[in-house]
């Protein structure tokens, strides 16, 4: 494969790259793309298609967009730098001239030069040093691939902005002069650098604002300069400043071909200019580049760099009398079109994975199976309510009355540290009791001992100190407990048991019940107090009456007495450990009421991102097969396939609970994936993004939707995807009359995108060869790629006769080619080029010419604006592209007539015998013939008759002109001969012209020569 570097310009050209990238990253893998020796260079005043994250360059889960080194960012530099610093840019001084001037010619330069191209060029030039060098690295990574002794750079710009019209001159010219392109492409095409532009004209009608009144102005002056560029007439200066100007004649050519198109074709069909014709233009080139290099397609390549048009390429001036004349119009210029026949296999794919990716995030989002509907946009009920007041539930998520107080451990790390409370007292209240039961004052001593318990010894700090520390941590008590009902949550979603809407409602129910129990837990501090109140009192009556028995009490009583207040002494340091811990809980359910809502805010937003997901799957849709069925030949891109097919499979998978099953618990699994190993919805929050979704039915759901397709769809005739479209084709033109009737149409509406004026591409121009229509001026091919059919014999022989019909469907004067050999089986492609013409069969051409008329003839300011719209100069500089229109007779007797008087004056026109036997005389010119003898050419018997004579002609007047000036830098050089030049003319208006007059001064005819007159004494006064 040849080397081939696409370089776009500015907005339109940034689009077409964009374009042809994105079916690059369709239609080949990674590793495929490493290979091929293709590379890219984006030139714009704007970073507009540089921001990160913009998923219109998403294909496939990939990401299109350009790399960094790939863009080359030209309005890095201040304008006002380089104004107020010329000489550090010498390369630029040339066509500044005054920077104080320019500056203020320009005005203010935003975004995309403002639609100024001379302030194009000035930012473009700015950077002439990073363009070669990004060239140059591009070039080496196509080279690196392929080592191929061609190169083919495509250049693609828009003419109607600033920064690609303003940079277009300079960036064919300097990359033609680079050493590593100024080889030619050789005979037979095999070596050398082909440089192919593609120049978008401006739209008649241009889109929205962006007409800022240069539009079509700016088209004209662009085609001016390419034209001048072409033929060497413009050498522009040189912007690198190594050089004055470039050396254009050290090269053979400079562009191969320039592309002209438009968004209006030659069948009137109009198309959107940003948005489907940059896809055009990319298909377009994208069909060259990977065409099969073969006998069927030769032509068409060397046509594609207009290597077969050596001897037509130029159109010579009109009105030179020099042999050779100049040459004044290059015919390197062509337009294209393209007409894509296509199983649209992409969109097809797309349309699937959508489809059924869409069902995977309403199973992720609502998880509600109806077996006619699939997965629906509604939720499926289920009582959580209930749920959450489970007995099992409040265990496993710590959440029991024991847990919340902690008579059981919240934390992981508090496990096996400390009995339950009960567990406590009920152990260490009898072993105090017996101790108190040998001291003095028994009661006494036991209440001593449960207040140390209490205070000092209950897990090893004490009560209070304890829960105050416990309270110091309620926020990682609440986390645990919050952690767990994650877990649980997020496992219950990850095995497709609970949606994301249930999950929801959970939350819900649970910070229902939390509230509930927090109130309980507050209404039980109550109870509790009222129990310790009474244990209080119960207490003090024990010790009273002990007190009453004395020494003499007796001993029974007294041991029962101890009993009992070993009892009353347990219920309160229960009772009061209860009411720290109750307190505990209440305080910590409160923030854990904070955090659990958090956790709600967790989920919500992850189902914002499965709902932006889905909005964008339903988006996707509905730009996806979702044609009304018809096939029409006028689209630029025909789509063939059975779509009611494609809806049939799509409805039939969307209900197959068990094949949708599959696709959910895949995706899901590798949504989980990404999540990796910390299970939370924080961490599912940080890591899938609607991004990462769309990479996922773009691949995972895809593969998935193509494996199922080809299970289900097991007959060819069956097949939605992965089809040879001369097989489906033969389907439907399955007749000779059907077959002819489609070549037909496919031909017919194959137009490129360019309308010609059929009156310009017929007309003879002087000092050139006649014009022959299809030889030497309107050539046009068309290319027809049909894919290769491999195994079915009765496909083969509907190649066969679609071949014959296309080629008989073409006029005689289009040369048609069918190549057989593509390697897009889901594809037909019919390719046209129109070329070998000059800019000004172009229809569009005399509208962009008057417009530019306004600005550069304005009355005001008609310097300035030229100025602006040219890249040097003001425009006068270049050939016109138009052929010098002939002059009317009244015009050219009112240039000429004075020509005619000096002429009588001087003695080149005389009167004198006709010499045709009448004896009559005539005026007219004076000749020697063969004999070397005076005779007259006679033109009109009268002198006022010889301007209006057949012969009056405007080579005529040049003649006469071209005399008049000789002898006055001659003959009539002195003063006094000018005098004697001035009476002859006196003498002829009148002793000639008045008597021919009827001698009646204010007769019309006098009047016009009296006006000749005149001007003839004024050209002899004011020779110099």
């Amino acid at each position: 494969m040849e080397n081939h570097i696409l370089i776009g310009l500015g907005g339109t050209g940034g689009k077409v790259l964009k374009a042809f990238r994105k079916r690059l990253f369709e239609e080949f893998t990674p590793e495929e793309r490493a290979n091929l020796p293709i590379s890219f260079l984006y030139v714009d005043s704007s970073t507009e298609m540089m921001q990160a994250g913009d998923i219109t360059w998403k294909v496939l889960g990939e990401d299109a967009q350009f790399n960094q080194n790939e863009f080359l960012f030209v309005k890095g530099i201040d304008l006002n730098t380089v104004f107020s610093n010329p000489s550090g840019f010498p390369g630029l001084k040339g066509f500044i001239g005054d920077p104080e001037v320019m500056k203020r010619t320009l005005g203010e330069v935003g975004a995309a030069a403002a639609q100024k191209r001379r302030a194009g060029r000035i930012l473009f030039g700015s950077n002439i040093d990073s363009y070669k060098q990004a060239l140059r690295a591009q070039y080496r990574i196509a080279n690196s691939r392929s080592g191929a002794a061609r190169t083919n750079i495509h250049i693609f710009t828009g003419l109607a902005g600033g920064t690609g019209s303003g940079a277009i001159i300079d960036v064919i010219a300097q990359t033609r002069m680079m050493p590593e392109f100024q080889a030619g492409l050789s005979p037979d095409g095999k070596t050398g650098t082909g440089i192919t532009a593609f120049a978008m004209l401006p739209e008649i009608t241009p889109p929205g604002t962006c007409d800022a009144g240069r539009y079509h102005a700016n088209g004209f002056a662009a085609l001016t300069e390419l034209n001048a560029l072409q033929i060497k007439n413009y050498q522009p200066l040189d912007v690198s400043g190594q050089y004055e100007r470039l050396n254009l004649d050290a090269v053979d050519k400079v562009a191969d071909s320039c592309f002209v198109y438009s968004n209006i074709n030659e069948h009137g069909k109009i198309v959107d200019s940003l948005k489907h014709l940059p896809k055009m233009v990319s298909d377009f080139a994208f069909n060259r580049i990977f065409l099969e290099q073969n006998d069927n397609t030769e032509e068409y390549n060397r046509t594609y760099s207009l290597e077969n048009i050596n001897d037509w390429d130029k159109e010579r001036y009109e009105k030179s009398k020099t042999e050779p004349a100049d040459i004044v119009r290059s015919k390197r210029f062509s337009s294209f079109g393209i007409k894509r026949i296509v199983i649209p296999e992409q969109e097809i794919k797309e349309y699937f994975a959508y489809q059924f990716g869409m069902q995977a995030l309403l199973q992720l989002r609502f998880n509600n199976w109806n077996d006619d509907l699939g997965f629906r946009d509604t939720p499926a009920n289920i009582d959580f309510h209930s749920f959450v007041k489970e007995a099992q539930q409040w265990e496993a998520w710590r959440m029991t009355d024991k847990h919340l107080v902690l008579d059981k451990p919240i934390l992981e790390s508090d496990k096996g540290k400390f009995p339950p409370f009960s567990e406590y007292w009920g152990a260490v209240i009898p072993v105090w009791t017996e101790q108190a039961r040998s001291a003095r004052l028994p009661l006494a001593e036991l209440s001593k001992l449960c207040a140390q318990g209490y205070d000092q010894f209950f897990r090893k700090v004490g009560v209070n100190s304890f829960f105050e520390g416990k309270n110091a941590a309620r926020e990682q008590h609440a986390l645990e407990i919050c952690s767990l009902i994650e877990k649980y949550m997020f496992d219950k979603w990850s095995t497709g048991d609970y949606s994301l809407y249930n999950l929801c409602e959970l939350c819900d129910c649970l910070l229902m019940m939390m509230d509930a129990r927090r109130k309980e837990m507050e209404e039980r501090i109550t109870k509790i107090n009222q129990v310790i109140d009474a244990q209080e009192k119960e207490k003090a009556r024990v010790e009273a009456e002990w007190q009453n028995l004395g020494l003499l009490g007796g001993l029974i009583r007294k041991n029962n007495l101890i009993q009992g207040y070993a009892s009353i002494m347990n219920m309160l340091c229960m009772k009061r450990t209860e009411l720290q811990g109750t307190q505990f809980a209440v305080s910590m359910m409160g923030v854990l009421i904070v955090k659990m809502n958090a956790l709600r805010g967790r989920v919500e937003r992850f189902v914002d991102i499965i709902n932006d997901a889905l909005n964008y799957a339903e988006q996707q849709i509905g730009t996806r097969c979702g044609d009304n069925g018809t096939v029409s030949l006028q689209e630029d891109i025909v789509r063939f396939y059975n779509q009611q097919g494609v809806l049939n499979f799509t409805e039939t998978v969307i209900k197959d609970k068990t094949r949708q099953k599959g696709i959910c618990d895949e995706f899901r699994g590798e949504l989980l994936k990404i999540i990796g190993t910390e299970r939370t919805f924080a961490r599912a929050n940080a890591s899938i993004s609607s991004e990462e979704i769309s990479k996922l039915l773009d691949t995972v759901v895809m593969r998935k939707a193509i494996i199922i397709h080809d299970e289900v769809l097991l007959e060819n005739s069956e097949k939605l995807i992965n089809r040879n479209i001369l097989e489906q084709l033969s389907e439907k033109y399955n007749t000779p009359e059907a077959l002819k009737q489609f070549a037909s149409d496919v031909i017919e509406n194959s137009g490129v995108y360019t309308t010609f004026d059929a009156t310009q591409i017929s007309l003879a121009v002087n000092n050139n060869p006649i014009p022959q229509k299809g030889q030497n001026i309107y050539r046009r091919i068309v290319l027809v790629n049909l894919p290769e059919v491999e195994g079915s014999e009765q496909v083969q022989k509907f190649a066969n006769k679609l071949k014959a019909a296309m080629i008989a469907a073409v006029n005689s004067d289009i040369q048609v080619y069918v190549d057989m050999n593509g390697a897009r089986k889901n594809e037909m492609t019919v390719s046209s080029i129109t070329y070998c013409f000059p800019l000004r069969i172009v229809n569009d051409l005399k509208f962009f010419k008057e417009r530019y008329n306004q600005l550069a003839n304005s009355p005001t300011n008609s310097k300035e604006n030229r100025t602006v719209l040219h890249t040097e100069g003001t425009g006068e500089q270049f050939p016109t592209l138009f052929m010098t229109a002939e002059k009317l007779p009244s015009e050219v007797r009112k240039i000429y007539t004075p020509y005619l008087i000096l002429g009588y004056a001087l003695g080149f026109v005389k009167k004198a015998p006709k010499n045709d036997g009448t004896g009559l005389d005539a005026y007219g010119t004076i000749e020697k013939d063969a004999l070397d003898m005076e005779v007259l050419k006679p033109m009109a018997d009268s002198f006022t008759g010889v301007s209006y004579s057949t012969e009056f002609t405007e080579d005529f007047g040049e003649e006469l002109k071209t005399k008049f000036d000789k002898a006055m830098r001659g003959d009539y050089l002195h003063v006094n001969k000018r005098q004697e030049l001035k009476t002859e003319v006196q003498t002829l208006i009148k002793e000639v012209i008045l008597p021919e007059c009827g001698g009646n001064t204010g007769s019309e005819k006098f009047l016009e020569f009296r006006t000749a007159a005149l001007t003839a004494l004024e050209l002899i006064a004011n020779f110099k």
